[in-house]
């Protein structure tokens, strides 16, 4: 597959963005879900992230998927289970200013949306009607701190890197993005409760064209 040609290239994507200090601000505020497998906890969206996609002349598309769960179970006198997910589907797509070459620099605009796809559950045999209703509340407020909605749209530049063939084999770039995540949550009393948070992310790219 040629990438300047008609037929797009395949790519393979990573991007590292560094937690840098404001993580440890963001716990210091008792920022994070507390469920472990929320979008900010770590483990569904960590530093590293790999993407796959395809890439045309001056634009390209990458997909990715994160996945986060943690479960406790017990099997003995009574049987109990206790779980907590965050499944997280993402798109993004580059649009280059020109038409981009092996062996140059071009810069691109970038846009990208992902949900989050939360699951909690507590079940036990050992819980009264009344323990399992209030279970079942508790497991629906995690669903809640896990789900969510994001989109973001950015900056950024790379450089196409040749093969022995004179082909576009890796690029080396970097991106800097407006993130924007929203969260809702509805209450009995209050009603709907949304909540948005926006920052900036910088992050180095690493891609490999086949």
């Amino acid at each position: 597959m040629e990438l300047l040609g008609f037929a797009p290239a395949f790519l393979i994507g990573a991007t590292w963005t560094p937690p840098g200090i404001g993580m440890f601000s963001w716990s210091e505020a008792d920022g994070f879900s507390g469920t472990l497998v929320g979008e900010f906890d770590g483990l569904l969206r960590p530093p590293l992230n790999l993407s796959l996609g395809c890439a045309w002349r001056r634009t390209a598309i990458t997909g990715g998927l994160g996945v986060a769960a943690i479960r406790d179970g017990q099997y003995q006198d009574e049987s109990s289970q206790r779980y907590v997910a965050g499944v997280r589907p993402s798109a993004d797509v580059r649009w280059y200013l020109r038409e981009r070459a092996p062996g140059k620099v071009e810069a691109f605009g970038l846009g990208g949306i992902y949900g989050i796809i939360p699951a909690a559950g507590d079940r036990s045999d050992a819980y009264t009607p009344e323990e399992q209703t209030d279970a079942d509340e508790a497991a629906s407020a995690q669903r809640a701190r896990i789900g969510g909605l994001g989109a973001r749209l950015g900056l950024g530049a790379d450089w196409l890197l040749m093969d022995r063939d004179g082909k576009a084999g890796v690029g080396l770039g970097v991106q800097s993005v407006l993130k924007v995540h929203g969260a809702w949550e509805v209450g009995e009393e209050d009603g709907l409760r949304v909540s948005t948070l926006w920052l900036t992310e910088t992050s180095l790219m690493l891609d490999f064209y086949l």
